[in-house]
C-alpha cells in the first residue's frame, strides 16, 4: 500500500505544483506512505533491490548535497522522495537515497490506530480464508537514517 506521485516537481495545468496537492493527499490518507518522483527520474525496483534513475543534464527538485529540503524551482537534480504523515499530522519528506533494498522504502507501522482499512477487507478475508487472523504487528518506525 501507498501512494506515488509521478511528475512530483512539476506545476499542474491549474497552476498548483503537484507537490502541494501530493501532500493535501497524504492528510487525507496519512497511514500511508508516500513516494514523489521528479519528471525525470525513475524509481527501479528489481527484486529485493532498488535504484533511482536520473536524465543526465536535467533538473529536478533534489539538492546536490541530498539535503531534504525541496526545490521548487526544479532547480536541482532529478530524483525521488518518501513522505509520511507524522502523529502530528504534518507531511514529512525524506531523500531516496541512489539505492538500496526495497524494504526500506516500506513504512513501519508502530501503533495500529494509524491503519485505516479499506471497507472491503472483511469480504476479502471471508472469500480468501487463511491462517492469518489479519492481526498486525506493530513494527519500529525506520525511515533513512
Amino acid at each position: 500500500p501507498g501512494l506515488i506521485c509521478p511528475h512530483y516537481d512539476r506545476i499542474q495545468s491549474n497552476g498548483v505544483p503537484r507537490l502541494v496537492d501530493f501532500d493535501q493527499m497524504m492528510k487525507r490518507h496519512s497511514s500511508e506512505l508516500g513516494i514523489g518522483i521528479d519528471h525525470n527520474a525513475a524509481l527501479l525496483i528489481s527484486g529485493s533491490d532498488f535504484r533511482v534513475l536520473s536524465i543526465a543534464g536535467q533538473s529536478g527538485s533534489v539538492p546536490d548535497s541530498l539535503g531534504d529540503t525541496f526545490f521548487e524551482e526544479s532547480s536541482g537534480l532529478p530524483g525521488v522522495w518518501i513522505k509520511y504523515v507524522d502523529v502530528d499530522g504534518r507531511v514529512l519528506s525524506k531523500v531516496v537515497p541512489s539505492s538500496g533494498k526495497v524494504e526500506e522504502l516500506m513504512q513501519r507501522i508502530q501503533d495500529p490506530a494509524f491503519i485505516s482499512l479499506d471497507n472491503k477487507v472483511g469480504i476479502a478475508k471471508k472469500e480468501n480464508p487463511g491462517p492469518d487472523d489479519g492481526q498486525l504487528e506493530p513494527l519500529e518506525p525506520k525511515l533513512f537514517p
